[in-house]
């Protein structure tokens, strides 16, 4: 399916580089043998460090700073584009991918990697689903060779709720306990990225849901359950509970996701990938057994 790897002799810029996706993004591609330059708010912060010792250049910039964004692209092979809405808002997000998306139709970069959401290509009315889909639409038209990959919920996330699901031994949603869950694992996500880099014949110009593991609502209580050793039920709460709980836009997000479903398959992630990670393996690698 694929060629040798394409190898950069200049770098390839990484934003979000010290959260969970861009920090897998720099991962893969330094393991690559990839010049990787770190774009952070915070050069001397812990995972800009880490970073550091693992051999990324540090570059200090603010995609609020298009300047500054024009001087990491400058030399750049490439680009990999995440925005977080949590952080600073919906608006905010589309303004800085846009900042970035102009930075890099000006630069001389060879590629531009963006990674926005699961189903944000199906007009669903959610504030960060629309926004990155507008980000995805400009990646698309700023003249440069593009990859976009649209990734299921984040594994990861299951971090936030670790103390909770041990003291209650419950999980707490609105959605049908038997509609089908999408869940990527960030490594895969990084994964993904670096190998869109490395095969630029086969992923220009493309866009892909990607997701590694599809379970019920009840499946993922059971897993949780099982891995951590106590039993674990899946609570369906009402959309009004979850919208006081966690957000008119998060519950938003996961309405969507059960009148419309979700998008991607672990079998064409597994295509591209060999080995990937499903929900329990992810559980497991992240230490979930040892509470």
């Amino acid at each position: 399916m694929f060629s040798s790897p394409k190898v950069y002799d200049r770098p390839i810029v990484v934003t979000g580089a010290t959260g969970k996706q861009g920090g897998a993004v720099a991962k893969h591609l330094l393991a690559h043998g990839h010049k990787v330059r770190a774009l952070t708010r915070n050069p001397n912060k812990p995972a800009a460090l880490a970073l550091a010792e693992s051999g990324a250049e540090i570059v200090k910039g603010d995609l609020e700073d298009r300047a500054s964004l024009d001087v990491a692209l400058s030399d750049a092979a490439g680009l990999y584009s995440v925005q977080d809405f949590l952080e600073a808002g919906v608006d905010a997000e589309e303004r800085q991918g846009m900042n970035l998306i102009a930075a890099a139709a000006a630069s001389n970069i060879d590629h531009v990697v963006y990674t926005g959401a699961s189903t944000m290509d199906r007009n669903t009315g959610v504030p960060h689903l629309e926004s990155k889909w507008t980000l995805e639409m400009a990646v698309r038209a700023c003249g440069k060779p593009w990859t976009v990959f649209r990734p299921a919920a984040f594994m990861d996330n299951w971090e936030w709720e670790r103390e909770s699901i041990a003291k209650t031994g419950a999980i707490y949603y609105p959605m049908r306990p038997d509609m089908p869950y999408a869940q990527i694992a960030c490594d895969d996500i990084g994964r993904m990225v670096a190998l869109a880099f490395e095969q630029p014949g086969f992923w220009a110009n493309k866009a892909s849901p990607i997701t590694g593991d599809i379970s019920t609502m009840h499946e993922v209580a059971a897993s949780l359950g099982r891995v951590m050793g106590q039993d674990v039920a899946y609570d369906q709460i009402s959309y009004v509970e979850a919208g006081k709980a966690m957000g008119e836009e998060l519950m938003l997000m996961f309405k969507s996701f059960d009148e419309l479903g979700m998008d991607g398959s672990p079998y064409n992630l597994r295509q591209w990938l060999g080995d990937i990670t499903d929900f329990e393996t992810y559980l497991h690698t992240a230490g979930w057994g040892e509470n």
